[in-house]
């Protein structure tokens, strides 16, 4: 959202988003100190803790502390994953209820990566069951290329029509392709607003994938790749 932050883990093992700037000289605290249950920035010495109040200063000889505070976010650690509230205080959702986030740690995989787009392009993409079959398939018959065999119904299928329910955390949608006498081919997906995209797997584990799309500013998202079965 354009404000820039640094996240870390004390040594009391609690996690701290705060703001990236000390409200001293605005030196990243990003090169801050990990010490002390909290966070020193390395040019004055003054140190936040995870609520990203001042608790230390090192070059006041008549100690403030208790007036200055950096702006900090809730978080809760789910499912190998970090997740932060930026909203009210008062407005506060219950944490995330995925059932990847909650099955056994080596019953899920997550992975990430960085696309060069704005957050309405990457999730367009993400959600696009047309081309999957088109940019993802294998260039050749060897079975160990990764993408979408030839042999695929996703892939042998004619251009798909869609079908969607709206539903009350987003929407529901099927991608159905004519495979001739062998009747339709359907691929279901889900959408839940605003950042999460449900889809199934293959045949082979895990059973169920998905994307996150998060938005990193106008110009970039963080992508995270999940999957359990």
């Amino acid at each position: 959202m354009g404000e820039e932050l640094v996240a870390f883990r004390d040594t009391k093992g609690r996690i701290g988003l705060i703001a990236d700037f000390c409200a001293h000289s605005l030196a990243s605290m990003w090169l801050g100190r990990n010490e002390e249950s909290g966070l020193r920035c390395v040019y004055h010495g003054w140190r936040y803790d995870v609520d990203g109040n001042c608790v230390d200063q090192m070059n006041e000889p008549n100690q403030f502390g208790d007036k200055v505070k950096l702006a900090a976010y809730t978080t809760v650690e789910l499912g190998d994953m970090i997740w932060a509230y930026m909203g009210p205080v008062d407005q506060m959702p219950a944490p995330p209820r995925f059932e990847w986030a909650h099955v056994p740690e080596g019953h899920r995989y997550m992975t990430q990566e960085a696309q060069e787009c704005n957050w309405l392009q990457a999730l367009e993409g993400g959600i696009d069951t047309s081309h999957a079959p088109i940019l993802h398939r294998r260039t050749t018959t060897e079975t160990n290329e990764p993408g979408i065999p030839f042999d695929s119904p996703f892939v042998q299928g004619a251009a798909p029509s869609l079908k969607v329910d709206m539903t009350d955390y987003g929407y529901r949608y099927y991608g159905i392709r004519p495979l001739g006498d062998e009747g339709n081919y359907v691929r279901a997906y889900h959408l839940v607003m605003p950042f999460t995209q449900i889809r199934p797997g293959g045949s082979q584990k895990p059973l169920v994938y998905g994307h996150f799309w998060i938005p990193m500013d106008d110009h970039n998202v963080m992508v995270y790749n999940w999957g359990y079965s």
